[in-house]
């Protein structure tokens, strides 16, 4: 929807964010009334069952990198130093936002699902108001509606607060920003813009391909596109930008440097990372082949629009900013897969808010094309798209259930390690610390204990040949140091790395442990079903029917 021009200023080229060229269309009254609250009707529907189901998610049991984050966003603020004392391979400002969330919310899947919810709140708005601006609110209205849809599925674990969730905010009110300083020449705009894209960065490095797109993006918008005619090129808009975006690496840097850090920055968040992708066994095309198709399960009809949105973009009379903005969000979304460690299915949340433009804009060109009945078949379609996700995984979207979701997306028994972890916060006393082994941060989160090491993913200590032999033996000499009075051993696989039984750590583990402890806890995998747990006198009676278990481990 165009904007009435006021006085048009002397100094640009612009008249509104909206190109005056876009066709216009004779509607009925009727029409009129669908073609303005059609969209919002639909954006409606959709926040509501979306909303509904992140209600009723905000209880389920936090996954293995959730409680990750958490239990070093907690222990940060409690005297712990991050990549010393807690280590793993993402920036600082993730663990700053779990800081929050638990700080304000609660130090449990309550307190975190809360600040997810809050993320994809933030994300809608900025993302519905970018939209609006750059093309109209027809589009903007489907837009956000099929976003909100893709960011919240279980096929991208939309249930679980990733990184990739939670730097969405930060990336579309950057662009937001950015764009509002384009249209209006007020250079404070892009300043923000780039602290917003800067802090995205500072929570995962995969959004750095949204600070590129910005810094290479400016120059065509200001030397053709939405040029500033009787000034020079205003170079100041792209230097505040580039201070802002710098800002908060800048601060890391220096805090790291001040700390005597640095040197444990660098490894966690850039050596280690790629050197645990150069182990992986599949070639990037092959991982690519192996989750792509879990990504769009339900949603093919949404990705495939995209793909003619693309092009559609350009004819749709949309200004050239605009068009080609749409089209490299979707482009570099799915680019920054490939910076990952591998194609894990949330990382394709990054491409999201470009694939969902796409579609919209693919819908609006029908509504454009189709004569009269253009606005209905738009928004039959647009309806189509969205309810045909939510009938065919009506048992997520409308009953989801905890351990079906943790079971069909990663085949693990994180509700029953939450429970495990609450048994012990009554057996430990307060100051004393729990032993894990396998990647199981949940237990201690749970338990609101300190771990013996400082190691709560075994992923590193096992993934390279060269680097990792120092860090199982680190690891080691934690626990045995510790020798605390509870050891949780996850068995399977998936909290290790294929075929970990055989390294010659564990075996020297699991001898220190036969020796010093006695078996006081298990929980027992079965499919579609709560495990089986049995404590203390149960153990012994307790007959096995999988060999996927959890073990509870008591000093003798």
């Amino acid at each position: 929807m165009t904007k009435q021009a006021g006085k048009k200023k002397p100094t640009t080229s612009r008249t509104s964010p909206t190109n005056s060229k876009t066709p216009k269309i004779r509607h009925s009254g009727s029409n009129n009334m669908l073609l303005k609250w059609g969209p919002i009707a639909l954006l409606g529907v959709t926040a509501l069952i979306v909303f509904m189901l992140r209600l009723r998610l905000l209880h389920i049991p936090m996954e293995r990198d959730e409680a990750g984050f958490a239990y070093i966003g907690h222990w940060l603020l409690r005297g712990k130093s991050l990549y010393v004392d807690m280590v793993d391979n993402k920036l600082p400002g993730l663990y700053l936002l779990y800081a929050i969330f638990t700080t304000l919310f609660g130090y449990q899947s309550l307190g975190v699902h809360l600040g997810l919810l809050l993320a994809n709140i933030v994300s809608a708005l900025c993302f519905y108001l970018l939209v609006r601006d750059l093309y109209n609110r027809f589009t903007a209205g489907l837009a956000t509606a099929f976003f909100i849809l893709l960011v919240v599925s279980a096929n991208v674990s939309g249930f679980a607060a990733h990184a990739t969730q939670l730097l969405l905010p930060f990336v579309l009110a950057g662009w937001l920003f950015f764009f509002k300083g384009v249209h209006t020449d007020k250079k404070y705009n892009f300043l923000i813009a780039g602290l917003m894209l800067g802090f995205a960065f500072a929570i995962k490095q995969q959004s750095v391909v949204f600070c590129i797109l910005a810094a290479i993006l400016w120059w065509p918008i200001r030397l053709y596109w939405i040029k500033i005619t009787d000034k020079k090129l205003p170079i100041m808009e792209y230097i505040l930008m580039g201070i802002g975006g710098f800002l908060p690496l800048v601060f890391i840097i220096l805090y790291f440097m001040v700390t005597g850090r640095m040197d444990q920055l660098i490894f966690w968040t850039y050596t280690q990372p790629a050197s645990m992708a150069a182990t992986f066994n599949m070639t990037r095309w092959e991982l690519f082949a192996n989750v792509f198709p879990k990504v769009i399960k339900d949603f093919q009809l949404m990705w495939f629009l995209a793909i003619p949105g693309a092009v559609l973009a350009y004819m749709s009379g949309f200004k050239k900013s605009a068009a080609w903005f749409a089209v490299m969000m979707a482009v570099l979304g799915l680019g920054s897969v490939v910076i990952g460690a591998a194609f894990y299915s949330h990382y394709f949340v990054l491409a999201l808010p470009g694939i969902a433009l796409l579609t919209a804009i693919a819908v609006h060109y029908i509504h454009l094309k189709a004569g009269t009945t253009g606005t209905i078949i738009s928004l039959a379609l647009a309806a189509l798209l969205i309810m045909v996700p939510i009938i065919r995984q009506s048992d997520y979207f409308i009953k989801p259930n905890y351990i079906t979701i943790h079971q069909k997306i990663y085949n693990q028994m994180f509700p029953e390690l939450e429970l495990i972890g609450e048994e012990l916060s009554k057996r430990v006393k307060e100051g004393e610390r729990i032993g894990v082994m396998g990647s199981e941060p949940g237990v201690l989160v749970a338990a609101d204990r300190f771990g013996c090491s400082k190691h709560i993913f075994m992923y590193p200590m096992l993934s390279d040949p060269e680097k990792s032999p120092p860090l199982q033996t680190e690891y080691m000499a934690d626990m045995k140091a510790c020798f605390p009075e509870y050891i949780v051993w996850n068995t399977v696989s998936g909290s290790w790395t294929g075929g970990y039984e055989g390294l010659q750590m564990f075996r020297d583990m699991m001898m220190w442990v036969q020796e010093h402890y006695t078996t006081t806890g298990i929980a027992e995998f079965r499919l579609n079903a709560p495990a089986v747990m049995v404590w203390d006198g149960d153990v012994q009676s307790h007959q096995s029917q999988s060999d996927q278990k959890v073990y509870v481990f008591q000093r003798k």
